[in-house]
């Protein structure tokens, strides 16, 4: 089977991450003679593309994962480029695997072009469903799609792959967001508020680990320089080496870290996925969405609220007080995500057997 795989290709290492997971479940669960990638942001799925390259080059079109059910400003109100009305002449099986609908609450929500596009989308898919971050109750809220929800691909990035561990001494990670940040923070102000607490978090824990900040898109660089400067026991991993052709590498870090305090989505997945115990800074519905759905709760600090600093310290000394028991707990919650990954896929191939009988 040749497949076409359309994901977000932007210099975001969670995506990145996504992408190898997705790729390794592709690997596990189907005959892959081939897998292609286009970035779903650039790509226009125009009439000449669905039909010369499309059509006639692959099996199965794969899109998603990722928040790409985002931006009221893009043509179809979310990421994929395609005019309604050439979605049907799409003649190959496509399927749209654990999206994540991503519009923060005071946007409003998906304008009616992204709920008639994403409708239609549905209608002539063998497969859509969205990610485990609560997705499916906010698709289902604001347009009325009843979608199913599986595990995010980028939880099966170590399905068949090794990782070497990159430190020899003992390190956390801390994983930071700075592109859109009154959405994040609530405010500039509060922005400022998180960066000085942040600095003490940081000062704090350099006492006994190694602090690397790790941010997974060019937005993210200069604030986790501006929190770790001038603190001998922290750093900034360098984003140009790992940003594209080196993403792979970076997620060795999550691996061997002895926990994670992280940002974004994927900032919460990665080290989940290697049983590296993560407390979640939540700044979208998203983070407490997924903390929920694995009831990991405890562990989830929401950013713009007044004790912010006392409530992660907090967090950080509850993670440390049940280590062990929490590893433990990731293990059986990485299990259940295999499992309900698996019956996605025997899914899937029902799909796309049922259709090659009707063809």
């Amino acid at each position: 089977m040749k497949i076409l795989h359309t994901y977000c290709l932007n210099y975001n290492i969670g995506d990145y991450a996504l992408g190898i997971g997705l790729k390794n479940l592709l690997r596990e669960n189907l005959e892959v003679s081939l897998i292609a990638e286009t970035n779903i942001q650039g790509r226009d799925f125009n009439k000449y593309y669905i039909e010369e390259v499309v059509n006639k080059r692959y099996d199965l079109l794969v899109i998603g994962g990722g928040g790409i059910i985002h931006g009221a400003h893009w043509p179809n109100g979310w990421f994929w480029l395609i005019d309604i009305d050439l979605i049907k002449s799409i003649k190959i099986p496509f399927i749209v695997y654990g999206v994540g609908y991503n519009y923060w609450e005071e946007e409003g929500g998906i304008p009616d072009k992204g709920i008639k596009h994403l409708k239609e989308t549905v209608k002539h898919s063998s497969y859509f469903s969205v990610r485990n971050d609560g997705s499916e109750n906010r698709i289902l809220r604001q347009t009325g799609i009843e979608s199913q929800a599986i595990p995010d691909p980028g939880f099966h990035i170590n399905l068949n792959t090794k990782y070497i561990r990159p430190e020899n001494e003992k390190y956390i990670i801390i994983q930071l967001a700075d592109d859109k940040p009154k959405r994040r923070y609530g405010s500039l102000e509060k922005r400022s508020k998180f960066i000085n607490d942040m600095k003490d978090i940081v000062t704090f824990l350099s006492n006994k680990y190694k602090v690397i900040l790790a941010p997974h898109v060019i937005d993210d660089v200069e604030i986790s320089k501006e929190i770790s400067d001038h603190i001998d026991n922290a750093c900034v991993w360098d984003f140009g080496y790992y940003s594209f052709d080196n993403s792979k590498e970076s997620l060795s870090f999550y691996q061997y870290a002895e926990f994670v305090i992280a940002m974004r989505g994927h900032g919460q997945i990665i080290p989940i996925a290697f049983d590296t115990p993560v407390i979640s800074l939540e700044n979208h519905p998203k983070h407490r969405g997924l903390m929920k759905e694995l009831d990991l709760l405890d562990y989830n600090v929401k950013v713009d609220q007044s004790d912010f600093k006392e409530n992660l310290l907090s967090t950080i000394q509850i993670l440390q007080d049940n280590y062990s028991s929490l590893i433990e707990k990731y293990k059986i919650i990485n299990d259940q995500l295999i499992k309900a990954s698996k019956k996605a896929f025997s899914s899937i191939r029902e799909k796309l057997n049922d259709g090659q009988t009707s063809r």
